[in-house]
């Protein structure tokens, strides 16, 4: 019989603390994780996280959503038309789109 409450009681702990951590996952979000900056006028899908941005006399480079990319290249499905020193311009079904250095990002 004490085995028998001993495992209900174990089992019953097992699960008020699976519960809290799935509850705690849903109000904090981690700290670490990047905010992907939502650009208007663009679909949910299509969102433009610009990490860092290189301008120097022989080139323009950025890192969007984490992958390096120049004038001319297809981020969903927009492409790059001008690398600024702060900020991309893209084109996208003929509209522009602005995309800004992400906050904490490292421009260069």
């Amino acid at each position: 019989m004490r085995d028998v409450r001993r495992n209900l009681l174990a089992a019953m702990a097992l699960l008020i603390s699976a519960s809290s951590l799935s509850f705690a996952d849903e109000i904090l979000r981690d700290p670490t994780r990047p905010y992907a900056a939502s650009v208007p006028g663009a679909t949910a899908s299509a969102r433009f996280m610009v990490n860092a941005i290189i301008v120097s006399a022989d080139r323009r480079v950025a890192i969007v959503n984490g992958r390096r990319v120049g004038v001319g290249a297809s981020v969903h499905d927009a492409t790059i038309v001008a690398i600024e020193k702060d900020h991309l311009i893209l084109e996208r079904n003929g509209k522009r789109i602005v995309a800004r250095l992400s906050d904490g990002a490292s421009r260069r």
